[in-house]
């Protein structure tokens, strides 16, 4: 009889457990709920658990997430979260605090000294992956001299600059893009130094070289060569194209609980993981 009832027990334990665990999330982020948008119900949410900002500061920054509110929810958060990727720990404490709707977070990482900005949804539609680096390169220097507020307040600008239309300085991308380029002209020219067409000195050594070698008699021509026997052709295989669906959504799984999305780190698509989830983000050191 005790055996038959330690199952339902263990049961309703666990729904339990989870029930309560879902009611003290929702309720700290009620708590830390500074401003919501009257018009779409989107919140501007502050977990400053390191104190890295002061009352006044966090009144302020209140305001200054506020304009994002128009596009979705929006969170600043302080942790000393031990991580091997603060991309997942961001999303994972995105979700806790607005699940699958459209959401950003700012995230502080003290124990990893990294500043990261994930989102989902409409948001992410306009802060991908390469926008998300910019902003957090764009304002890492603040971070490194403690202005934690400063640091906070310009990513949020830049965040709601994007989604209202407007353009940010991504001096990485400019960077990466002149040493593309000089790397390009390098290849040119030395492609043009080494070329008998535009080089006059090796065009010259090219048609004085056969004319000494055969006259030192080490240039014979052979002419009519012929080849006896079977000779064999090797084709490689085709390569088989294997759809990332293709496993029934099984690459995705663990984006449902939230646990690790590595598998849709570019945020294009997580259709399969429950409607949605995964998103995209980046990160800097400071």
């Amino acid at each position: 009889m005790k055996n038959k009832l330690r199952k339902p027990l263990c049961i309703c334990l666990i729904f339990i457990v989870l029930t309560a665990a879902f009611t003290f999330s929702a309720n700290a982020a009620d708590d830390a709920t500074r401003y919501q948008n009257s018009e779409t119900g989107y919140r501007a949410v502050i977990i400053d658990e390191l104190d890295l900002l002061t009352d006044s500061e966090e009144s302020q920054l209140a305001l200054d997430m506020a304009p994002i509110t128009a596009y979705g929810n929006i969170a600043f958060w302080t942790t000393m979260e031990q991580t091997s990727n603060e991309i997942d720990s961001a999303r994972l404490k995105r979700k806790e605090l607005f699940g699958f709707s459209s959401a950003g977070i700012f995230a502080v990482n003290m124990s990893v000294k990294k500043l990261t900005i994930q989102s989902y949804g409409d948001i992410n539609s306009v802060i991908t992956d390469s926008y998300a680096r910019s902003i957090t390169d764009n304002v890492k220097n603040y971070a490194s001299t403690g202005d934690y507020y400063t640091c906070a307040q310009m990513a949020f600008q830049q965040i709601y600059t994007k989604l209202d239309g407007g353009t940010i300085s991504e001096p990485l991308k400019v960077t990466g893009c002149v040493v593309f380029a000089v790397m390009i002209a390098l290849i040119l020219a030395l492609g043009i130094a080494f070329s008998p067409r535009f080089n006059p000195l090796l065009k010259d050594a090219e048609i004085q070289y056969p004319s000494r070698a055969r006259a030192k008699g080490s240039v014979s021509e052979v002419t009519n060569i012929a080849f006896v026997g079977k000779t064999t052709t090797y084709r490689p295989p085709r390569p088989v194209y294997i759809p990332s669906g293709s496993s029934g959504g099984s690459s995705c799984s663990s984006c449902s609980s939230g646990s690790s999305c590595s598998s849709c780190s570019s945020g294009s698509s997580c259709s399969s993981c429950g409607g949605g989830g995964c998103g995209s983000g980046g990160s800097s050191s400071f």
